[in-house]
């Protein structure tokens, strides 16, 4: 029995190793906290064990083993949490990416349809400009048109698009401007 009940014994044995393995474990650990918790660890089970223990030839050898098995299984815990959480991040951001881009795909699916319902020239002309990214004077001259006609086909279709999609949605013409409903 390696320490037959008596506290003197327990005492004398975490007075000899209690600082080398708070050294050991803070070397390994980088956290004065955790060291001391483990350290303790260490002794509890010692304790605990005590007469299970029949050859304590080398105690400091077994002690230092049980000290690196206990911070072993907190590097696996402390894996499992990170791997774990990451897994969990990534499947969030892949969430909000896929929602995101549905709901853009929605937009651009609800502008296309205003678009749509747009009178024939005015269309041609809205898409020429905010689509193709051409200047009125390069519509006017691919149409035979005026400038002037151009510029009163974009600002009737820009009314009539914010009739239909509200104020606030209008900020899918500017997407729409730099090709991001394009999915």
């Amino acid at each position: 029995m390696l320490l037959d009940g008596k506290e003197e014994a327990f005492e004398a044995i975490y007075n000899v190793y209690a600082v080398p393995l708070l050294n050991a474990a803070f070397r390994r650990l980088r956290s004065e906290e955790e060291a001391k918790e483990v350290v303790q660890e260490v002794f509890i089970s010692l304790f605990l064990k005590k007469n299970e223990i029949k050859y304590a030839g080398n105690l400091g050898g077994y002690l230092h083993t049980v000290l690196r098995h206990r911070i072993l299984d907190i590097f696996r815990v402390d894996l499992l949490y990170a791997s774990h959480h990451q897994q969990l991040r990534q499947q969030q951001e892949g969430a909000c990416y896929l929602e995101d881009r549905l709901e853009r795909k929605e937009l651009a699916l609800r502008l296309q349809q205003c678009i749509n319902r747009l009178p024939d020239k005015c269309r041609e002309v809205f898409i020429l400009s905010r689509y193709d990214g051409l200047s009125y004077k390069a519509i006017a001259t691919r149409l035979k048109i005026s400038v002037n006609t151009v510029e009163k086909h974009v600002g009737k279709a820009l009314r009539l698009l914010r009739l239909q999609l509200g104020d606030e949605e209008i900020l899918l013409l500017v997407l729409a401007t730099w090709g991001l409903t394009n999915y």
